[in-house]
Formats: structure tokens, sequence, C-alpha cells
């Protein structure tokens, strides 16, 4: 990954398949897990901050070819959903 931001250890690999949550979204949390909040802690109950910050990763994550933009959703469990907007052009 060419983020500044990212995982030093890849997440568990059934971690996002128990939780139904898209990988990049999965790697996103596990990037800004700390002492303070785990990855658990934040899947459950992101903050605002953290809701931004992991949006900003994904949208990273897919412009350096980490992830595929697929159809612009990331499942974040059962019931939520990381949408991707299509950037705007300026013509």
């Amino acid at each position: 990954m060419n983020n500044r931001i990212c995982s030093c250890i890849p997440p568990p690999v059934g971690w996002s398949v128990n939780r139904q949550t898209h990988p990049a979204i999965t790697q996103a949390i596990f990037a800004l897990s700390n002492n303070e909040r785990t990855p658990e802690a934040i899947w459950e109950a992101p903050t605002p901050e953290e809701w931004r910050r992991i949006s900003e990763l994904v949208v990273e994550y897919v412009i350096d070819g980490d992830f595929a933009v697929d159809n612009g959703k990331f499942a974040w469990g059962p019931f939520e959903t990381l949408r991707l907007m299509p950037a705007r052009r300026n013509d």
C-alpha cells in the first residue's frame, strides 16, 4: 500500500468475513486502531472523526489501486455501508 497510514500487520483474514465488512474498511479500521481504541471498538461505534478518516483512507486505497471501487459501496457490517460518490469533473 502506498498510503502513509497503513497497518504494519495486515488484519486477520477472518475479521472481515466474521463482521460482514469490506476488506478496505477493515484495513482502514486497523490502520486507525491503537492502544486506546481497538479495531473492535472502532468497528462497533466509530467516532465522527474515525468515520471521516476511514472514508478518506478507503478513497486513498482505491486511488492507489489497493482495492477496486466495485459499485462504490463498502459494507461495514450487515447494516451499514460506506458509499463513495463518483468524483466530479471540473470541465
